[in-house]
């Protein structure tokens, strides 16, 4: 005869693996359908890189013409950041004054600015961007060239290459736009 605790010990496992079996299946299961799709799951739609490390615009030491600090906050801006205003930046502002007049009814919430102390430059555009304000840089940090996307708060979100189409920034400024009540 079968010693009546072993027959209970061994009851006592067929149930212990039946329950835990399906359990480490499904975990099986679940572990390479998120690994295979890791990589979509994580992946962002924004055209532009965020900044790394993130920047507040407040400690960027930016004034405007007149020397009065510039905080970035209270409304959406586009800065354009070049240490010369040549050609080149004269093609990306006018990308970027399409885009502005492209944003309809949230255009009144978006500001353009460039930030260069190339002065001369600025002037040399004339009026052709009489809305554009220039900004000065006198801080310890300071931006790489580029297009930047800064929302309300005066964080320095996203940022483009310097001679970038107007599209990405479109792209991901319209999404921004949407989803912001400022």
């Amino acid at each position: 005869m079968a010693n009546p605790k072993i027959a209970k010990q061994n009851r006592s496992q067929v149930i212990i693996m039946l329950i835990a079996l399906p359990l480490i299946c499904a975990f099986g299961v679940y572990s390479l359908i998120f690994l295979a799709q890791r990589d979509a799951l994580f992946q962002t739609t924004n055209q532009g890189k965020f900044v790394d490390p993130p920047a507040l615009a407040r400690h960027l030491g930016l004034s405007d013409a007149l020397g009065v600090p510039v905080d970035g906050s209270g409304r959406w801006w586009l800065w354009l950041v070049r240490a010369q205003c040549d050609a080149a930046c004269a093609a990306t502002l006018a990308g970027l004054q399409r885009l502005h007049g492209q944003l309809g009814p949230n255009a009144g919430r978006v500001r353009r600015a460039l930030v260069s102390a190339d002065e001369r430059g600025f002037q040399r555009l004339g009026g052709q961007f009489p809305d554009l304000l220039r900004f000065v840089s006198n801080g310890e940090r300071r931006l790489e060239e580029g297009v930047y996307i800064v929302d309300p708060m005066g964080s320095v979100v996203l940022r483009y290459p310097p001679d970038t189409e107007p599209a990405p920034v479109q792209h991901d400024l319209t999404r921004m736009l949407k989803v912001s009540k400022t």
